[in-house]
């Protein structure tokens, strides 16, 4: 890190070792609450490639008969097999390897934590065994095989980038004129009382391609924001994180084409400064490079530069937008104005050059990009997730321009502490349940309400065949599904025992399932299974319970050590970091 990125506007420097300390503080801190393995099959599909990759220098995943060696690589292999381009993955070019869709940028940075896994793996192979006895089935093992490197992706990865975020939110207040104090309160406002929370414990890729685009946004700010050029380093690390971004969402080339573009038409200015023209030609160098890796991957892998293993674009953007920004905005489970309120305020903030004058054009459009695109398609939820996890990188970055300079901690001192209030409730309920259980008890709940709704004559075939086919779209929607109470029942069911036996057996039935959460209840069984995973009972779904009954030790013991000393180092940045 060099002298301008610890340099706000007003030229005041910030200590780097207070910044150090801000980083691990809010390492450890989100470490201590993170998941134990992983809580959907996207992150499982890429990990196999990434451990393919580690021991067979090819991400391809290999079925039985061309050398596959576990039951998971196979299982994977063989799905994406059957189902080339249309789910998972793709078969390459040689007609052996099955390459998962999913960016090879999240697949490329899963690889040290696997590394890691398979030497502590290899230390301790009875980890292994112990998880696969206490799973109970093998379909389930297949999904959750490998449970130590699962363990270090999901411990490491999101945590690390989540601090990274935290600490760019930060710099970015700080660049925009902001105080250290109002940086701090700008910076966890942000990370902590808006959907951005999901994202630090997530093993997807939407973490560390937000953590990328603010590194670039604020190479791009540094740039345009007056005062003393940036250092080269500066602008070649934005860049690099402008490519590693595409790299990780390929849906992020079009914020870092916007960025792109404010940084080239800022030279054309009559009066732009020779140094900002250097600016952009190094932003542009340090991108170059994920450029190359991108496409000399699709090259190898598929034959083309432009093929990345995912269908065409047009098969998945097929929903008018004024279907899914209503969706989006307003939905009842994952709307973005109910789990990211500060936006009430900063979206009105942001309609005043007053309030917000230097970038306003600049926030609205990364909100604007991924918004309307994703409202186009039927898909808008954005699978096993909390929130809309296809635009936070919006969100974030719109409230990161707004918030600094709106200081609604002034102007409206008691709306802005009610939606931090509000806000940090929603943080705090995406935790209280796993988004997998959730999701499969609602989705047993809806298909057994819509299928008595058709018994009684009020809905059609039709109309139940569409549920079935997107039971999502129903429990995202209505609000009697909403997270926002459910999570919070189904965290007292687990407290009480209600999902499973005294063997650790899930208890299916109504009473178990669909009938306390949700007041449904179904003759068919198939609607009223308890959460089958063993990871989505008995809070499990925070590692220092899972892994605390692997490893036959008390809960507390793995958890207070990283959130005594995590809080610590935070007590300890603050207080330098409010000096400065």
């Amino acid at each position: 890190m060099d002298d301008a990125q610890v340099t706000g506007a007003s030229g005041s420097a910030t200590p780097r070792g207070a910044l150090l300390r801000l980083w691990l503080g809010c390492f450890l801190a989100l470490l201590s609450f993170a998941y134990g393995n992983f809580e959907n099959l996207d992150a499982g599909f890429t990990m196999q490639g990434a451990r393919a990759l580690l021991l067979r220098g090819d991400s391809g995943l290999l079925q039985q008969k061309d050398g596959g060696d576990s039951i998971a690589e196979v299982a994977a292999a063989g799905y994406i097999a059957q189902h080339s381009g249309v789910a998972f993955g793709m078969t390459g070019s040689d007609g052996v390897h099955q390459y998962v869709w999913f960016p090879i940028g999240h697949l490329g940075l899963m690889v040290p934590a696997v590394a890691l896994g398979e030497r502590v793996a290899a230390a301790f192979p009875w980890i292994e065994e112990r998880y696969k006895a206490r799973v109970g089935s093998d379909d389930a093992y297949a999904k959750g095989q490998f449970a130590v490197d699962q363990a270090m992706v999901a411990l490491l990865l999101p945590s690390m980038f989540g601090a990274t975020t935290l600490v760019l939110l930060f710099l970015i207040a700080r660049a925009l004129g902001a105080s250290s104090s109002e940086s701090l309160l700008c910076a966890f406002a942000i990370g902590l009382c808006t959907q951005c929370v999901s994202l630090f414990r997530e093993t997807l890729s939407d973490g560390p391609g937000l953590t990328f685009v603010l590194g670039a946004l604020f190479a791009v700010l540094r740039a345009l924001g007056g005062g003393n050029a940036p250092s080269w380093r500066t602008m070649v690390l934005g860049g690099l994180c402008a490519g590693a971004a595409v790299l990780t969402r390929y849906q992020h080339a079009f914020v870092v084409i916007a960025l792109g573009a404010w940084l080239t038409f800022a030279t054309l200015l009559r009066s732009a400064p020779r140094s900002l023209r250097m600016c952009l030609l190094q932003f542009a160098l340090g991108g170059l490079p994920m450029a190359a890796i991108l496409f000399a991957a699709n090259v190898a892998r598929f034959g083309s530069p432009m093929t990345t293993g995912y269908p065409p674009p047009l098969s998945w953007f097929d929903t008018p937008p004024w279907i899914g920004l209503p969706k989006i905005l307003f939905a009842a489970g994952k709307g973005i104005l109910w789990l990211s309120p500060l936006l009430w305020l900063c979206l009105a903030a942001a309609r005043r050059s007053v309030s917000v004058p230097r970038f306003r054009s600049l926030a609205w459009t990364l909100l604007a990009i991924p918004v309307l695109m994703f409202s186009c398609t039927n898909g808008w939820q954005s699978g096993q997730c909390w929130g809309v996890r296809y635009v936070s990188a919006g969100v974030v970055t719109f409230l990161a321009l707004v918030l600094p300079q709106a200081r609604p901690w002034v102007s409206s001192p008691r709306a802005f502490r009610w939606l931090c209030v509000i806000g940090s409730f929603c943080a705090v309920t995406s935790v209280m349940a796993p988004t997998r259980g959730h999701n499969q008890l609602a989705g047993q709940a809806v298909l057994a309400d819509y299928e008595e709704r058709r018994l009684q004559g009020r809905i059609n075939d039709a109309d139940l065949a569409s549920v079935r086919a997107d039971q999502a779209d129903k429990f995202f929607t209505l609000p009697r599904y909403s997270p926002l109470v459910a999570n919070w029942r189904y965290a007292w069911l687990c407290a009480t025992g209600a999902f499973e036996d005294e063997q650790g057996a899930p208890m299916h039935g109504a009473s178990g399932s669909i009938a306390p959460l949700f007041s449904h209840t179904s003759q068919d069984p198939a609607r009223l299974f308890a959460p089958v995973h063993f990871e989505d009972r008995r809070f499990r779904w925070f590692w220092f319970v899972l892994w605390g009954e692997l490893l036959g030790v008390p809960w507390w013991g793995l958890l207070l050590p990283p959130l005594c000393l995590g809080l610590w180092l935070l007590r300890s940045a603050r207080a330098a970091l409010s000096k400065n």
